[in-house]
C-alpha cells in the first residue's frame, strides 16, 4: 500500500516559528493516517491511495480512486477511528 498525500488549506507562514508549527501539525495528521491504515493495509493490498488533509478543518478524507466499495468502505471507517 503507498499513501500519497495532498494539504489543503494551508496557512501562508511569516515566521520561521509558525511553519515550524504548520509543518509539525502536519507531519502529525499524516503519522496518525499511517497508524490507522496499518490495521487494514492487509485487507486493501496494494494499491495507492491519496489522502487529502483539510488543515483548515483537521480532516483527512480518503480518495476512492481505484478501490472497491468495499476497501473505500473499510478504509473511511479505519482513518475516522479512534487511535
Amino acid at each position: 500500500m503507498k499513501i500519497n498525500f495532498t494539504t489543503i488549506n494551508k496557512k501562508d507562514c511569516t515566521t520561521d516559528l509558525q511553519k515550524k508549527l504548520w509543518n509539525g501539525a502536519e507531519e502529525f495528521a499524516k503519522s496518525n493516517v499511517m497508524k490507522k491504515l496499518e490495521s487494514v493495509a492487509k485487507y486493501l493490498g496494494d494499491h495507492q491511495i491519496n489522502i487529502i488533509i483539510d488543515m483548515g478543518k483537521g480532516v483527512p478524507s480518503i480518495m476512492k480512486n481505484d478501490l472497491t466499495d468495499d476497501q473505500f468502505i473499510t478504509a473511511q471507517r479505519a482513518l475516522h477511528a479512534k487511535l
